[in-house]
């Protein structure tokens, strides 16, 4: 039950703190970090969460020497006609930070889970629900905030841990490259996000604190700086997740790069296929909170300067004001940057002086006493929050499945500057045990110049609507792989396409993609399931590391990685992974076979389940075409890990590799019919030498042919002394080529025999 007092404990007050600061900055903090002090965002963070404690200690100081309800003392210090004016100032400051929310929101929602839907109708309904939330006052808020504290906080803490094994050390390594004042001025960027705190002027009167408590001031700031550690800590894992994933180039070009980060972490089990909708629908909740408070904080001032008995007759002209000031036509990053020039030079400056100014003038005055606020009623507010946040955040719209065209594989080939784009749609038919689609009307083919041109075509041509949500697979044909504008214009696409989700596979064909595609029909479950299940079976258990559009993307944006991908070969009724294609600036840039793409995995850490066939002749040994059936001994790699170790000698690069693991004895062991352990032994460690020796002499031999020789960094060396060895790094900055001509290695083998 509520108690009606209209007043809310520091736990309380603590948990609607990290809900109302985390709102907005749990979109665009990657990007506001990255964009000044690039890796070195994470110092930056850090900055700001000191900025943003002393910066609470401020306020609270200011308020406990406002006697505690600092509009009465503001007014009795300066007067009605100044009140009136200051807090106009306050409120103009909150309007504005809650247009830039509900437009931010309005779009993000837009984009991901409501394209068919007018984004005007998601800032009305966000902004209507918000205002009903503020009309049952500020104790039922602090209720709310309670009870969805762990519903919101803890589910996204999870995510952004699960996302730590999939990030990139080197995007997030070597710090402190950036100037000083770039990483400070990016700090008070940051800083500028904990803006929120400055409500603590006017929510210190409604905190419940016993009377034997220690001074009101300190503790009140123990639990104001937890709220703020916490955001910190959640702030500085979805930088670290998002930089670390999507590399500082894509952080930093989109206002909410957040989201696309979130179609690359993979809950366990696979069993949710849009966990960005429930991630998103878990924000939603803390943008209702945020919005709502922007409206309570509104209509408190409001009241005590125009001097109204009831608080809540003005939300209606407030949600009037603001969805007109939401829905003017202007994109809005160039909002965020008004948005971003207005708090940096305005807001935030008169948050501090305007208090301080008041404080000292207070000080030669009497203190008026503080008058208690009118008690709640009880509310409904959970139920129409959820209610609300249910609706919005379902993976479909209301568009019926009739009404589009889900693709589920993709295929690209290109002959002189004109694409061939294949869309696959699933056979709906055979899954609903209704028969079976004719196959040529499952494979649209259309011709344009680029992929917005040819979604054009489709549009006049087809009364469906395209649906990516469930692509399962891109091909690539083998033309468009070697033309880099072409392939960086698709990529571009792909970047601007939140429904192609960036863990959407990719493959490139040995030939055409519509040789790829053809086999659609020959297929179970057509080409998108087959290679869906071809990744999951026999390439992810295998240990091999299979590439996604989102790698492509992410190597377009930061130039040096090369990019492994599996190359496909259309047999008969089947396919086939023939070996490994190198993307590198765009573009197909050298090839392997099948025998030497394993190694090229091991070299990597990905060689788990790779054979290893030794002769009879141990000379043989180094041959490749070898079989199982011809060979004496058959050795599978259990696991692999890999040490690299950057030094310098003459200012010369000198790496060395070291490979470790298990290999299993699958074949020639028992044959051999050996009977003392002794014997056995012997046996064990001559295959375990000649194993080590072989990925010795082929890893060798690959960085001589195809590092050295051809200039393809495809172990990614060269990004990896960025956080081995710093001093190497910098002294190779934009050097990639000279690197790999100047470095020398060593490769070390210990692979145990079981």
């Amino acid at each position: 039950m509520f108690s009606e007092n209209e007043k809310i404990s520091l736990r309380q007050l603590t948990r609607l703190l990290v809900f109302d600061l985390f709102s907005i900055s749990g979109l665009i903090i990657p990007r506001i970090a990255t964009a000044t002090a690039g890796k070195d965002g994470l110092i930056a963070i850090i900055l700001a969460v000191l900025y943003a404690l002393i910066y609470a200690w401020i306020l609270l100081s200011l308020s406990k020497a406002a006697g505690g309800n600092y509009l009465d003392y503001c007014k009795s210090s300066l007067g009605s006609i100044l009140t009136l004016v200051i807090g106009l100032l306050y409120m103009a400051k909150l309007a504005v930070c809650c247009v830039f929310a509900a437009r931010l929101f309005g779009e993000v929602i837009n984009e991901t889970l409501l394209e068919d839907t007018d984004p005007r109708i998601i800032v009305l309904t966000l902004l209507v629900v918000s205002a009903y939330a503020a009309s049952k006052g500020f104790e039922v808020r602090a209720r709310i905030a309670e009870v969805l504290y762990f519903a919101v906080i803890v589910p996204i803490f999870i995510f952004l841990i699960l996302g730590l094994n999939k990030i990139q050390f080197s995007n997030l390594m070597p710090l402190f490259t950036e100037k000083p004042g770039h990483i400070f001025l990016s700090g008070y960027n940051v800083f500028l996000t904990f803006s929120v705190l400055e409500v603590l002027l006017f929510c210190v009167p409604l905190i419940k604190i016993k009377k034997e408590d220690i001074k009101k001031g300190k503790r009140v700031l123990h639990y104001v700086s937890r709220a703020v550690i916490i955001v910190g800590i959640l702030d500085i894992l979805l930088f670290i997740v998002t930089l670390g994933i999507l590399g500082k180039v894509e952080t930093k070009q989109k206002l909410w790069s957040m989201v696309n980060m979130i179609q690359v972490i993979k809950l366990p089990g696979g069993f949710i296929q849009r966990q960005d909708a429930i991630v998103l629908g878990i924000w939603m909740l803390s943008i209702f909170s945020i919005i709502s408070a922007f409206f309570y904080y509104m209509s408190y001032i409001g009241r005590f300067i125009f001097r109204i008995t009831y608080q809540n007759y003005l939300l209606v002209p407030f949600i009037l004001i603001l969805f007109g000031a939401s829905v003017i036509p202007i994109e809005t990053e160039q909002f965020f940057y008004y948005f971003e020039f207005y708090m940096k030079y305005i807001g935030m400056p008169q948050s501090i002086l305007i208090p301080v100014i008041i404080v000292l003038i207070g000080k030669v005055r009497k203190i008026k006493s503080v008058k208690p606020i009118k008690p709640v009623i009880k509310t409904l507010l959970l139920l129409t929050t959820l209610t609300s946040v249910i609706t919005l955040t379902a993976c479909s719209d209301m568009t019926e499945i009739e009404d589009r065209n889900f693709i589920q594989a993709m295929g690209i080939d290109i002959k002189g500057d004109e694409l061939t784009v294949y869309y696959v749609l699933p056979d709906l038919k055979a899954l609903t045990q209704q028969g079976s689609e004719n196959p040529e009307k499952l494979i649209l083919e259309l011709k344009g110049f680029d992929c917005w041109q040819i979604e054009d075509l489709y549009d006049l041509q087809y009364n469906k609507r395209l649906d990516f949500s469930h692509l399962k697979a891109i091909i690539i044909g083998r033309e468009l792989a070697k033309n880099p504008k072409q392939l960086a214009q698709f990529l571009t696409y792909v970047e601007d396409k939140y429904e192609i989700g960036r863990s959407t596979l990719i493959f490139t064909s040995d030939t055409t993609a519509k040789e790829v595609i053809s086999l659609n029909k020959e297929l179970e479950g057509g080409i998108g399931d087959y290679l869906d299940r071809l990744y999951r079976i026999n390439l992810k258990s295998s240990g091999k590391k299979v590439v996604t559009v989102g790698d492509l993307v992410f190597a377009m944006n930061e130039e040096n990685p090369v990019v492994s991908m599996p190359v496909l070969k259309p047999r008969k009724q089947t396919l086939e992974t023939v070996g490994l294609g190198m993307f590198y600036h765009n573009q197909l840039a050298y090839e392997v076979n099948k025998e030497e793409s394993d190694y090229i995995d091991i070299a990597n850490a990905h060689g788990k389940n790779v054979k290893i066939f030794l002769t009879e002749n141990p000379s043989e040994d180094l041959k490749e075409g070898k079989s199982e059936a011809a060979s004496e001994y058959v050795v599978k790699i259990n696991n692999v890990t890999r040490t690299l170790q950057f030094t310098s000698v003459n200012n010369k690069p000198i790496l060395a590799v070291k490979l470790e693991g298990i290999g299993i004895i699958e074949k020639g062991l028992m044959e051999k019919g050996l009977v003392s352990n002794q014997a056995k032994a012997a046996v064990v460690e001559a295959i375990k030498q000649r194993c080590n020796q072989i990925i010795k002499a082929r890893i060798t031999a690959n960085l001589d042919k195809i590092t050295k020789g051809a200039g393809i960094d495809f172990m990614n060396l060269y990004r990896m002394t960025s956080y081995d060895n710093r001093k190497l790094w910098l002294s190779y900055a934009n050097k990639e080529d000279q690197f790999l001509k100047d470095l020398n290695y060593n490769v070390e083998v210990d692979f145990k025999m079981q």
